[in-house]
């Protein structure tokens, strides 16, 4: 044998000795897998029992929230609505006002011949109604105040803190921008 093969006899034969490592290896693994297979199955315990817990009647609703500084609470009681906004309740409802605003879709828009804007919105059961500035949608009197390619933006009247109501800004927004 000459010295040149020497170092390649001896690197062939530690690879061999690895791999023959490595094949036992794999064979305890596989080994050990038959034998979790082969077990019995173990039962799966029941889901625990639920607990009946007794409702809560909340008897302090006449009282100064604990969540907001007594700043910001009118320490008078409801009076009046704080800068005459109120939801109107002489006015007949509308449609769309038997739904939440999450439960409508903008769809986008039409414009008529003479140049009126109309939004799309889609109901919760697929049909679509048509709707123009002025119009209101939402469960809290959103009374439409611009329509855009992209958005319808409405005005809500929600109950505030002090008993009264304010004005707050809202918009549906295209699923597709």
């Amino acid at each position: 044998m000459t010295i040149q093969r020497l170092p390649i006899l001896l690197v062939l034969s530690m690879a061999t000795l690895l791999m023959t490592g490595c094949t036992d290896r794999i064979g305890m693994a596989e080994q050990s897998m038959a034998d979790i297979r082969n077990q019995p199955a173990q039962p799966i315990e029941p889901p625990p029992k639920a607990e009946l817990v007794e409702d809560f009647v909340y008897s302090a609703s006449a009282q100064r929230s604990p969540f907001l500084p007594p700043s910001l609470v009118n320490v008078q009681g409801p009076t009046t609505s704080i800068d005459g906004v109120r939801p109107d309740i002489t006015r007949t409802k509308e449609p769309l006002e038997q739904y939440e605003l999450t439960q409508l879709i903008f769809r986008g828009v039409v414009v008529a011949p003479e140049g009126q804007q109309y939004a799309l919105i889609q109901r919760p059961d697929g049909s679509v109604a048509s709707v123009k500035v002025g119009n209101y949608l939402g469960l809290n009197d959103g009374r439409i105040v611009e329509i855009t390619p992209t958005q319808v933006n409405l005005i809500e009247i929600v109950p505030d803190s002090r008993a009264g109501f304010v004005e707050k800004p809202q918009s549906l927004v295209s699923p597709i921008s």
